[in-house]
């Protein structure tokens, strides 16, 4: 169904009085009834920022923009984003699982812990994670972004290094549980950057992107732990050292984050000009996802609690890292499980790094080539359980055996698509941050639930914990599916009623939701 295309953003008020008064005709929340959605002409505090303090745009920052400009911007974002992102979600991933290397390097045997607490160590991190993951996305719509991630890592890498200091189980359970508060407030706010730089299509490749660094972490989080296991016994015990050394690289890392991670085009960014800021929310118009809007809207979240979409969402990455709870805690403890030693077991612990990196790039490639989500997704689950099958054969050798757990690692290849969605099909500010917050809920929920499974008495081969990691991976692609078929049922419905409400200068940058604004359609 063709659709009228909305005017520009070089159409719209000159200054900040301009934007003011408009903003003034549109103060009630937005309807949602009747054929055609109300069209509301309030634009973003943030937005009227763009005048610098009333004075008018200029000419040439009001210019026409050509194809060429916006992929200019596009790099200059790529080149000022990326990296920064890379290196966090990297840090990230080997902090939260620097538990499973000290085991290698002996820290259960040290602090004379027993199965049952060790298990325990590995859900405490996410009971953290879960407890704060609503405080996260209400500090995430209040805050500036790229100061609120570089204190929070600041933070955590201070509590990494305290890691070092605990002599007993009760000190390492505290670690574990304050880590987990602070570390949660990446992802959200990755999600929702990148929601606001890039375009739909964009935001698949991108994600997959600076998620691919968890793979790039377990190749790191291996070659440490061998060198360390390499080297002769010191004054301080092996797994001491290594948190050591990880809290004061993340540490050290934070200020780049706090001082030049842009947080999104609507807002001041130290690397780009007014004009580039103007392209790059021109650029991200068709997301119809809005701006961002630091007003907590009560019928956004009635609206986000109806939504089929919110539960589904949590079930599937909840189901989706059971899985990961446990081969992120208890990976060094299932290879060598299959008769492998310490050094071999760290060399060995890299590889599904590399497995994953592939399987990550692969489906993104096959997302970008298909436009669809839901198949790639279903496919990494699919090689994720033959490779669990593999696991859990009797009669095969511990090489094959082996192979299976590397296989196994296709299954993250899903976590970027449903942060992908979450970005590109929810609209509202306030909308998103429920479902980002329900997504962090599933995700921590899984990952308490996944150490449990491991229980001392099924060592060293945990095959109930295997079997119950099949029966996950098939919830999650089944949610999956469902999410990619409500989207093409009511892309249907939109299409059937052949209602197109009226264009305004805002369109697209407004805090719409999806369900508000008619003329919105659901990737799948």
């Amino acid at each position: 169904m063709p659709h009228t295309p909305p005017p520009s953003l070089f159409n719209m008020p000159r200054s900040i009085e301009d934007l003011d008064a408009v903003e003034k005709r549109s103060a009630s929340p937005s309807s949602h009834g009747g054929d055609k959605a109300v069209v509301s002409t309030s634009p973003l505090d943030t937005l009227a920022a763009l005048g610098h303090d009333g004075e008018p745009i200029s000419a040439a920052d009001s210019a026409p923009i050509d194809e060429a400009e916006k992929k200019r911007v596009l790099r200059k974002i790529d080149t000022i984003l990326m990296p920064l992102m890379y290196c966090s979600v990297l840090l990230q991933f080997l902090d939260k699982t620097s538990l499973n290397y000290a085991n290698l390097l002996g820290v259960k045997t040290d602090l004379h812990l027993t199965g049952k607490q060790y298990s325990f160590l590995g859900s405490a991190f996410y009971l953290g994670w879960l407890g704060a993951s609503p405080l996260h996305g209400y500090m995430l719509q209040r805050f500036n972004i790229s100061r609120y991630v570089g204190v929070v890592i600041l933070l955590w890498a201070t509590c990494l290094g305290l890691h070092a200091a605990a002599y007993n189980y009760a000190g390492l359970v505290a670690c574990r549980i304050f880590l987990g508060i602070l570390e949660g407030g990446l992802t959200p706010a990755f999600i929702l950057v990148t929601g606001r730089f890039y375009t739909r299509k964009e935001q698949v490749i991108r994600t997959s992107w600076w998620f691919s660094a968890n793979a790039t972490a377990q190749i790191l989080g291996g070659g440490i732990a061998y060198g360390l296991l390499s080297q002769p016994a010191g004054p301080l015990q092996t797994w001491r050292t290594m948190f050591i050394i990880l809290g004061a690289i993340t540490a050290f890392y934070a200020f780049p984050v706090f001082f030049f991670m842009p947080c999104g085009p609507e807002e001041h960014c130290r690397f780009f000009s007014k004009r580039e800021r103007l392209v790059a929310i021109e650029r991200v118009r068709e997301n119809k996802t809005g701006l961002h809007d630091k007003t907590f809207k009560w019928d956004q979240l009635r609206e986000a609690l109806c939504d089929p979409r919110l539960y589904l969402f949590f079930c599937g990455v909840a189901a989706a890292n059971v899985a990961n709870g446990g081969v992120s805690n208890f990976g060094s403890a299932i290879i060598s499980g299959l008769g492998y030693n310490k050094k071999d077991t760290a060399l060995l612990g890299m590889a599904p790094g590399f497995a994953e990196g592939v399987f990550i790039a692969a489906g993104a490639w096959l997302a970008n080539r298909t436009g669809s989500r839901a198949i790639p997704g279903c496919a990494a689950f699919l090689v994720a359980l033959v490779g669990g099958a593999l696991m859990i054969s009797p009669s095969l050798t511990s090489a094959v055996k082996f192979l299976g757990y590397t296989i196994v690692f296709a299954y993250p290849v899903a976590s970027p698509f449903y942060y992908s969605w979450l970005s590109s099909c929810i609209g509202g500010t306030t909308k998103r941050i429920v479902f980002n917050a329900a997504l962090q809920l599933g995700y921590s929920a899984g990952n308490i639930v996944g150490p449990q499974l491991y229980r001392q008495q099924d060592a060293p081969n945990y095959l109930p914990a295997k079997i119950a990691m099949e029966a996950m991976f098939g919830i999650s692609a089944s949610c999956l599916v469902a999410i990619a078929l409500i989207h093409r049922y009511w892309n249907h419905k939109r299409d059937a009623a052949g209602e197109v409400e009226e264009h305004n200068a805002l369109e697209g940058l407004e805090d719409r939701t999806d369900k508000d604004l008619q003329s919105f359609r659901y990737p799948y």
